[in-house]
């Protein structure tokens, strides 16, 4: 059995065996973190869940072995309350068709972060700002294959570009069949928490959740369901305010955020790499047409990679900073920015899990990989 002043760096282990990593610091800030979510006794719990969802029953025989002396509805009640605290995956939302209910351990973000809408505290958003700052930034970069991809704003989308149906955001929402809510910007409610808000909007409800993770948010209390026609007009509030669109990295999205450089913890960290186009998987790019620009440095303003600057009276585009979202264009009144397709296209994965299995490959390797999935699938911690 683990004591107190281990717990919280064996559970930063096992998290660091996700998909996304969760590296430790010489602050310790990232057990700081685990420590505002997980009592000890949770997190030694939390010690015998695995990186992709498991029923209790496994659960509960992993949990005797390790010597906890608890009942199943005791254990039970814990990765509930867990899950509540949005501190792990699972419950009743996470059920398996016969299977009953399931758990499985959260990275940070896209994760445990996240869950935290309309319960953040000061001290958590200090210390996920330590964290991001000390270490998380290098994390995210660390994989070619990111979570998220850039697209481009409405306007910015015309008919000679033959935009793919996965970058045409609004197409995709409009004929959406599956269930769609919205939740608040965590990064804008961090902002606010720690005297930091956006300057951009007072708009707090921007990230769209689509299909089984709009069921899963809901059910969490974090989120509420909309239509299609409510989820347009986010989008265009969204554009409006010059914010930046940044599906989930699948054809099939499971989310779509909209996200600013002042509050948008990816945006920020790319924003410190002197070539943000290399990292950002964005199939797009802007032009100016020198003729039409009037040097009004209204896209300036709006650009979130500092890619525009002004060369005598007329703005010019630094193509290393530009990621082809299209919020230029949109602030654009005299028409001079222009839309291009990259000669080189990224094709998203097809789905949330098969984006997840890719970043896996690429951490890890393929043989790994597979043996991770292989012990989870036989009852074997990874």
């Amino acid at each position: 059995m683990t004591t107190y002043g281990d717990v919280y760096y064996k559970l930063q282990q096992e998290i660091n065996k996700m998909p996304v990593p969760y590296s430790e610091t010489k602050s310790g800030v990232e057990q700081r973190l685990l420590k505002h979510l997980f009592t000890p006794a949770e997190a030694e719990i939390a010690l015998n869940l695995n990186i992709m969802p498991e029923t209790l029953e496994r659960i509960y025989k992993r949990v005797q072995k390790s010597g906890i002396t608890t009942t199943r509805k005791e254990l039970e009640d814990v990765l509930d309350n867990l899950v509540e605290k949005g501190a792990i995956m699972g419950g009743g939302m996470f059920e398996s068709k016969g299977k009953g209910k399931q758990y499985s351990l959260a990275q940070l973000a896209i994760g445990m972060f996240e869950f935290q809408v309309d319960r953040l505290t000061r001290d958590f958003a200090e210390d996920f700002e330590q964290y991001t700052n000390e270490q998380f930034h290098k994390d995210l970069l660390s994989t070619k294959t990111k979570q998220m991809r850039t697209i481009p704003v409405s306007r910015s989308v015309t008919p000679d570009l033959r935009v793919e149906s996965y970058n045409d955001i609004r197409e995709y929402v409009k004929n959406l069949k599956s269930d769609i809510a919205v939740i608040k910007c965590v990064c804008r409610q961090l902002g606010d928490i720690i005297d930091k808000p956006c300057r951009h909007s007072d708009i707090r409800e921007t990230c769209l959740m689509l299909s089984g993770v709009a069921r899963y948010i809901v059910g969490a209390g974090v989120g509420r369901p909309i239509t299609n026609e409510e989820a347009l007009a986010i989008l265009d509030r969204a554009e409006e305010a010059g914010f930046v669109l940044q599906p989930e990295n699948a054809q099939k999205p499971k989310f779509i955020c909209c996200c600013c450089i002042d509050c948008c913890h990816s945006l920020k960290v790319l924003r410190m790499h002197p070539k943000p186009a290399d990292l950002f998987i964005s199939n797009y790019y802007v032009t100016i047409d020198l003729s039409m620009c009037k040097g009004c440095e209204m896209c300036i303003d709006r650009c979130g990679m500092g890619a525009i600057s002004m060369e005598g009276n007329v703005a010019v585009i630094n193509r290393d900073r530009c990621i082809g979202c299209g919020v230029c264009i949109q602030a654009c009144v005299n028409e001079a920015h222009r839309m291009h397709k990259k000669d080189k296209t990224h094709i998203p994965p097809k789905t949330h899990d098969d984006m997840y299995k890719k970043i896996m490959i690429e951490r890890f390797g393929l043989v790994s990989t597979l043996k991770s999935v292989s012990r989870v699938l036989t009852g074997r911690k990874v």
